[in-house]
């Protein structure tokens, strides 16, 4: 993933096309059952380790645990968050992504520049850790950009298609897998085929134009092909965003198919599909804010390179996948999936978005000068193809478990220089802007050939010597290995030819007792890896670099209960992360390098009660410090804490809520010491050592109301029609600087709220 908050960013073409995708769903696909079982695995019900009246309160309308929008599953063995579907379709509005699904948990915070969902967000951060530091899976597939492993929060699914988000606060236990364990892991499971068939149309209309039309149609259980069932989700979203002249066009395709092959078997196949187009919002200096109004993003002046048509991008994303799931008796359970996904993105930008007026000079083929406003134009393009392979033995003293992640990403990475001129169109800047000094803007900023490869071998016992209490134990293997065939790497523009593997065992021990079916407590160690980010092959011969892998020991405690009327959970957590990678600046020849160790502690929460007549009160929190061992110096872009609170009224088909979600303070690591004399927008700082601007907490109170007419009669169609409406304040408080623009580079850009807004969405589901 790049970053739009710097001064360059990253192009990506996707690879193979949907076509590929299409052929694999012949086969049988990689079923997600959405379940409750904390750990990433999506065994589906197969699987499923949460069963009994306790555990089944979640299901239960007017229940704690069934109203909470965060509660932490009572088998849970690290700190972890379940956000179910009730909340997903009630809460929030279609245009939200994961990543404001995942902010309803403790210790997550993330930006949306544009309004909810209207632009990739920045983050989420995860207890301070970045993405990229972190796993996102969707239906238990780990999937993101192998070179830094962050993700792309609008381009491969809509809101509509999520089912329920799991939030891992840990690096999990051996058969956890992904390329960043150790930060955590945020499951995304989708929808599952309905029961009853129908056809649902539903649309949604709002603030700043924002429209969004789609279709779900589920077969049912088709009982002439032995029950199989399916569900076919199609959407089209347009906005012109919640900043200026920022518009988002999306269109989305998703279909599961759940073939059951006999008592014990289940194949299922999903291809989802996704083609964006917007004008991104790259923040705004402190003199346009003060002459256009915070909600500034793009000019309509096309010699200014912030016009809205210079800074764009086209991304066409697909996934699928095929899974077997079986039970084959005798205790032997196994979970088998291959799966494929690509990402394609064309994109060009201003070189300094937040410039107006701005030449830069062209040298022609023809040796001619000519004048026109310079711009950058950038592709990436990946696929990736893998497995997940479990077995499982179920003995009587516990069960035994053992398999493998194995993943290959393809990714070309593309950056170029080009300059506008009026009646030319857009041509190559052979001499660079501002100057073509090397390393800085030639005509290739970079061109790349990646590889990687992930191997990810575990073997784990749980064992259950006693009633209620049960051992973990296990190890995993964690093998990566990157290639790199550049033309023109970014950072030098020399040529370069890089291979290199990393490996390391990865022990991990928990300890889980269950006091009766409502409580249980949990206590975890483990240790994490991260595979290096390509940032440190940016030098022009890593072979001779000292970097090592970043890692983390971890170790945490807690407990949840759970009945018809409280819904409680808390933890603490002590993370030494080592080896930690931080730039280091030397004109062009700046590189990254490890700089020691952080230390990432806090304590985090939940609660839900249920008041009667339909009222619950619910809150969830998390305090957050994350700092340097060396300096004490505080980590940028780790807010110190988070919190959501509020009321839910749930009875006789209709819905309300208000909660109000609050961020912590937090350093940007840019704007100096933190002082409004280099940064109008940031504050002194209120402990510690500044890394940055130092920007306030802020509050966000959002309000939602939905009535399911016909709710009690199962013979009509009940038509649900929701209100929400966010940020009930109108909050336009400046909450963070996007890093230096401007000739000289001193001039920051930053990101507010984009204030209040309203969306109205209308189901009307038919049975046939």
């Amino acid at each position: 993933m790049r970053y739009r908050f710097t001064r360059r960013r990253v192009l990506v073409r996707a690879c193979s096309p949907l076509a590929l995708a299409l052929s694999l769903a012949a086969a049988p696909a990689v079923a997600q059952t959405v379940s409750d079982a904390p750990v990433n695995l999506d065994l589906g019900s197969v699987l499923a380790t949460a069963t009994g009246a306790a555990a089944d309160l979640v299901h239960t309308p007017g229940t704690a645990p069934y109203e909470a929008p965060s509660k932490a599953p009572l088998n849970s063995s690290q700190p972890t968050s379940q956000v179910t579907h009730n909340t997903i379709s009630n809460m929030t509005t279609g245009t939200e992504s994961f990543a404001d699904i995942a902010r309803l948990t403790p210790s997550v915070s993330t930006i949306d520049p544009n309004g909810p969902g209207l632009q990739e967000s920045n983050g989420p951060v995860l207890r301070g850790f970045q993405d990229g530091q972190y796993n996102v899976t969707f239906d238990g597939i780990p999937f993101g950009d192998s070179n830094d492993f962050t993700h792309h929060s609008t381009s491969f699914f809509a809101a509509h298609q999520i089912g329920q988000m799991i939030i891992d606060r840990g690096p999990g236990t051996a058969e956890t897998v992904g390329d960043a364990t150790f930060g955590g892991t945020m499951s995304i499971r989708t929808i599952d085929p309905s029961a009853q068939r129908s056809v649902t149309p539903y649309g949604e209309w709002g603030s700043w134009d924002t429209n969004i039309g789609g279709v779900t149609l589920n077969t049912g259980s088709i009982q002439s092909a032995n029950g199989t069932s399916a569900v076919i989700d199609a959407e089209h979203m347009q906005s012109n965003g919640g900043k200026t002249n920022t518009p988002q066009e999306r269109s989305n395709f998703f279909g599961k198919v759940m073939v059951p092959v006999n008592a014990g078997t289940v194949v299922t196949v999903m291809v989802d599909y996704n083609k964006l187009f917007q004008s991104f919002d790259t923040g705004a200096t402190a003199a346009q804010m003060a002459m256009y109004g915070s909600d500034y993003g793009n000019s309509t002046d096309p010699t200014s390179q912030g016009y809205y048509k210079y800074n764009t991008d086209h991304i066409t994303t697909d996934m699928e996948y095929i899974d077997l799931q079986s039970n084959f008796g005798n205790g032997w359970l196994y979970d088998g999936k291959l799966y494929t996904y690509a990402y394609d993105h064309r994109g060009m930008n201003g070189v300094d978005p937040t410039q107006g007026i701005i030449a830069g000079n062209v040298v022609t083929t023809t040796g001619t000068i000519v004048s026109g406003v310079p711009l950058q134009q950038m592709e990436m393009a990946y696929r990736s193809f893998g497995t997940i392979q479990r077995l499982q033995k179920n003995l009587s003293f516990g069960d035994v478990k053992t398999g493998l992640w194995y993943d290959w990403q393809y990714n070309t990475r593309f950056q170029g220089e080009y300059v506008y001129v009026a009646g030319q169109g857009i041509l190559p800047n052979y001499t660079g802007y501002p100057s073509p000094t090397p390393g800085n803007y030639g005509q290739i900023d970079r061109l790349q050939h990646n590889q990687l490869y992930t191997l990810q071998p575990y073997g784990q016992i749980d064992w259950k010597p006693i009633d209620g209490l049960t051992l973990t134990a296990g190890v995993k293997y964690s093998m990566f290995r990157r290639t790199m065939d550049a033309p023109y790497n970014q950072g030098t523009q020399t040529a370069l030819g890089y291979d290199h593997t990393w490996g390391k065992l990865l022990p991990s021990a928990e300890v889980r007792y269950a006091f009766n079916p409502n409580f249980t407590v949990y206590a975890q160690a483990a240790e994490g890896f991260l595979a290096p980010n390509m940032k440190i092959l940016y030098i022009p011969n890593p072979s001779n670099s000292n970097f090592k892998p970043e890692t983390t020991i971890n170790f945490q405690a807690g407990g949840t209960y759970q009945n018809q009327n409280l819904a409680l959970s808390a933890d603490v957590y002590n993370i030494h992360f080592q080896n930690y990678m931080q730039k280091v600046s030397a004109g062009p020849n700046s590189y990254y390098t490890n700089i020691g160790g952080v230390i990432y502690r806090g304590i985090e929460g939940e609660a839900a009660y249920t008041l009667g007549y339909g009222l619950t009160a619910f809150a969830n929190a998390g305090y957050n410090e994350a700092f340097q061992t060396g300096t004490k110096d505080y980590v940028a872009q780790a807010p110190q804490g988070t919190a959501n609170f509020g009321l839910i009224y749930d009875k006789d088909g209709l819905y309300a809520s208000i909660m109000d979600q609050w961020t912590g303070g937090e350093y940007s690591g840019n704007g100096g010491t933190g002082t409004t004399a280099t940064n109008p927008y940031a504050n002194s700082p209120a402990v510690g050592k500044s890394p940055g601007g130092w920007y306030d907490p802020y509050n966000v109170v959002n309000l939602a109301v939905a009535y399911t007419f016909n709710h009690a009669d199962p013979n009509r169609t009940p038509v649900k029609v929701k209100l929400n409406v966010d940020n009930l304040t109108n909050n336009k408080q400046v909450i963070f600087d996007q890093g230096y623009f401007g000739v000289n580079g001193d001039q920051l850009a930053y990101t507010s709220l984009t204030g209040i807004s309203a969306f109205v969405n209308l189901e009307v589901p038919i049975n046939f």
